[in-house]
């Protein structure tokens, strides 16, 4: 979506106290499109913030969804559908000899449909559900996408209303690999193995050891997995598929993140995702499609079902992009400030949960190399109004992941403090154990 919608979004937060605790909305609120997102690359030539490269139909046209712990980015192409994945923990150098978040992964689903009729992508914000739906060759074909957060993974259903009629190649690309010599060296590589293609490398700068997997569960026909020109699974002629994506790294938030000053130090080299993963890919393959669906949907609903808020009197039916524009032209019609107030609930659920790193600014998506303004904590507003929401629009829970942050921070909070007044004030300076109060940059 567009960074001004998003940022309407979060300003509905700050104007529209909401606290009651009601009953779901009997309004089923869709952010949705009857084309498929564009996808024509990023672009080196330009730089924002100190980011890059910009991709300006990421940011434009893909729907966000997210689980806290990590997002993807969705296109709902029918010819080779992308899936960008951001991971909070992966990060690398940033601006002014910071570090930020980075892409972490990029999947592609070659469908080869060019000629489709009755299209239709939406992000229903009531579940948190991303649809796609269309015809090819009198063929119906459907797609689900939802970020569980109770089980950690990123799970998609790929259908078709006749047997035998679904398939498609998947592959995997770990982006922006750079050699030793080069700026920002990213290393590693992209296996498949059977049912599953594995992603796993290292950041030299930071230590970091990442990993991701992605498993694919057909209904059948066949599943072949091949290496030959790029890690690929192909499947054919299957009657459904469910795919499965889980990631992570040996990041670990604890005080020793902020009181250790060389980054390369921060973080553990000697640990490894794998285990953490393959027990995530592994019980999520053991619920299946529709347990994982309904542990996402009580989970999320619990959060988003608490507040109900009308504007307009009825739903306007509109593709999204021309709610947009005609709003532009004629504000009266309120109903686009209703659905930004709720897109911007369903933002910060699938950015900020108990047990991740909290929102930053980007939320938990981040197409980039280099992320603007790397993505992270700017104390001077931008956390402010990334949390606008977790009180004013009954969400406290998503105020847990940033207060776990915080808990990590203080240690070094209160070293700032301790330095600052000894430095600037020296006969203000107390010697007792916490004396000096904290300060966070």
């Amino acid at each position: 979506m567009p960074r001004k919608l998003i940022t309407l979004a979060y300003l509905m937060f700050f104007c529209v106290n909401v606290f009651s605790q009601v009953k779901s909305t009997d309004r089923i609120y869709e952010i949705w499109d009857n084309q498929p997102a564009p996808n024509r690359g990023q672009d080196y030539t330009r730089v924002l913030a100190g980011g890059f490269p910009v991709d300006p139909d990421w940011e434009a046209h893909s729907y966000p969804i997210g689980n806290g712990y990590m997002g993807a980015n969705l296109f709902g192409r029918t010819d080779i559908e992308r899936i960008q994945i951001t991971n909070k923990t992966l990060a690398n150098s940033a601006m002014n000899g910071r570090s930020g978040i980075t892409n972490f992964a990029e999947v592609f689903l070659d469908f080869g449909h060019y000629d489709v009729d009755n299209y239709k992508r939406s992000l229903n914000l009531n579940e948190a559900i991303s649809y796609v739906s269309y015809e090819h060759k009198g063929i119906s074909y459907s797609r689900e996408y939802f970020a569980n957060y109770p089980s950690n993974v990123i799970v998609i259903k790929l259908s078709a209303n006749k047997k035998a009629s679904l398939s498609f190649s998947l592959k995997a690309v770990i982006p922006y690999l750079r050699s030793k010599g080069e700026k920002l060296p990213k290393f590693g590589t992209v296996t498949a193995l059977d049912n599953t293609i594995t992603l796993s490398g290292n950041v030299p700068s930071h230590n970091i050891n990442y990993e991701g997997q992605i498993k694919v569960i057909n209904d059948g026909g066949k599943l072949i997995a091949e290496n030959g020109n790029g890690a690929e699974i192909r499947i054919v002629d299957a009657n459904s598929a469910t795919i499965l994506i889980s990631t992570g790294t040996n990041y670990r938030l604890s005080d020793r993140i902020f009181l250790t000053d060389d980054v390369s130090k921060k973080l553990d080299p000697s640990l490894f995702p794998h285990e953490q993963i393959t027990k995530s890919i592994n019980h999520a393959s053991a619920l299946g499609f529709e347990n994982l669906k309904k542990q996402h949907l009580k989970d999320y609903q619990g959060l988003f079902s608490r507040v109900s808020l009308k504007f307009s009197p009825a739903v306007t039916i509109a593709p999204t992009k021309t709610l947009v524009e005609n709003y532009k032209k004629n504000p009266s019609d309120v109903y686009l400030e209703e659905l930004m107030f709720h897109f911007g609930r369903y933002l910060l659920i699938a950015s900020s949960r108990k047990g991740t790193l909290p929102c930053g600014l980007q939320g938990v998506w981040s197409q980039y190399h280099v992320t603007p303004w790397s993505g992270g904590y700017w104390h001077n507003i931008n956390v402010q109004m990334n949390y606008w929401g977790a009180f004013s629009a009954n969400l406290t829970e998503t105020f847990e992941a940033y207060e776990e942050y915080f808990n990590a921070y203080l240690p070094k909070a209160h070293k700032n403090a301790d330095e600052y007044i000894k430095a600037y004030y020296p006969n203000n300076y107390s010697k007792t154990e916490k004396g000096n109060g904290w300060c966070i940059g």
